[in-house]
């Protein structure tokens, strides 16, 4: 029988309508990598950062949403599904999206958000200090929408000024959202859609490796660099799910805080870009060695991979402290000593630079557990009996 409350369920888990929804944004994560095909500049670097805020919020918006709402009521599922449709022809649109297309990407956009935001509204009925949350944020994000439209319309320099302005809106309306109200959230929910999220992103990374050898003779070169590109991928895997992401939803369940909502909003939603966009990173340095496995890598592409792996596994190291753990400093620091390694050792194979990615994020999952190992006895010790 089909759900009656379009309210969350108490014990709501993530449902096949929010994976599918998901995977559709991690197509429009992908495409981003097309506005560095042409070169990584600070121009292209600046766009693809004022697009994906606009993608992630966009995302985000409906994390929150679907929180709230309950994802196996059939209205919830088919506004779920007309969202990411939506976004489906928005991400068709990004790789031209300084040029010809920013029109038809902001109008789709525009409808994403709308969605997302009468979703939450609507979910949130039955609880009247949430559904006011909602509602400051659906007004104070209009001003938001309204500047992606605008910035569309005006083209060149404008275009920059305006999106860099729904940015500063987004923000201002998550402070606005969450000083209208308390925010009733399913904690095991929100960071189950956003380790989903991060797994998609990483999954695409090995996407890219296995179609760059695809059809392709297999050199000596390209053989190693995709098989170092492999573990590099599975290596990043495990620095966020084997040890960081448990101990992070430790911290959060530990943290005592009352409000668990911009707790969540800081660690999720905000600490969370500059993580994803260093998987970006990673995914163009890894599409640009195997592109051209026998060269030298380049000097941006090596500092697109070193920052990215600082981003994405320093990251998570901050993220853990936001909540409320301890600093992982030999995460941080081992990972800032090999951003540095893979930016200025120069004139060496393409394989060799991304093995150093490698050997940095195995010394770190090596010393996390010889850490954890070590605290394991008197974490025991100090249990009393019952």
């Amino acid at each position: 029988m089909a759900p009656s409350s379009v309210s969350s369920p108490d014990n709501q888990s993530v449902t096949w309508v929010e994976l599918f929804f998901d995977i559709i944004f991690v197509f429009s994560i992908t495409q981003l990598v097309g506005l560095l095909h042409s070169g990584i500049t600070w121009t292209s670097i600046g766009q693809g950062v004022l697009v994906f805020w606009l993608i992630w919020w966009g995302w985000s918006q409906y994390t929150w949403a679907l929180n709230a709402a309950n994802t196996r009521h059939k209205a919830v599922e088919l506004a779920t599904l007309l969202g990411g449709l939506l976004a489906l022809v928005m991400s068709v649109a990004i790789h031209d999206v300084f040029t010809d297309t920013a029109l038809w990407f902001a109008i789709t956009y525009v409808m994403v958000r709308a969605i997302g935001l009468w979703l939450s509204i609507w979910a949130s009925n039955s609880a009247a200090d949430q559904k006011k949350v909602f509602i400051s944020f659906a007004m104070a994000s209009s001003g938001g929408l309204i500047f992606v439209l605008v910035g569309a319309l005006a083209g060149g320099a404008a275009q920059y000024w305006f999106w860099g302005g729904a940015i500063a809106f987004d923000m201002f309306a998550a402070q606005i959202g969450n000083r209208a109200g308390h925010y009733q959230i399913n904690v095991d929910h929100f960071i189950e859609r956003h380790g989903l999220f991060v797994i998609i992103v990483i999954g695409e990374s090995l996407l890219v490796a296995a179609a760059g050898v695809t059809g392709h003779e297999w050199t000596t070169s390209l053989t190693l660099v995709a098989a170092t590109s492999l573990v590099l991928t599975f290596s990043l895997w495990w620095s966020y799910f084997a040890h960081a992401n448990d101990k992070l939803e430790s911290a959060i369940e530990s943290s005592g805080v009352k409000d668990v909502a911009s707790l969540l909003r800081d660690v999720f939603s905000m600490m969370h870009i500059p993580m994803i966009l260093g998987l970006i990173g990673v995914v163009v340095a890894i599409e640009e060695s195997i592109a051209h496995p026998d060269a030298v890598i380049h000097t941006e592409v090596r500092i697109a991979l070193g920052v990215g792996i600082l981003l994405f596994v320093g990251g998570m190291g901050f993220a853990t402290k936001r909540a409320g753990g301890d600093l992982p400093i030999p995460r941080i620091a081992i990972s800032a000593v090999a951003a540095l390694a893979i930016v200025f050792v120069d004139g060496v194979d393409a394989y060799i630079t991304l093995l150093i990615g490698v050997i940095a994020l195995a010394t770190i999952g090596v010393v996390e557990h010889l850490m954890e190992s070590s605290s394991t006895p008197d974490e025991v010790q100090s249990v009393e009996p019952a």
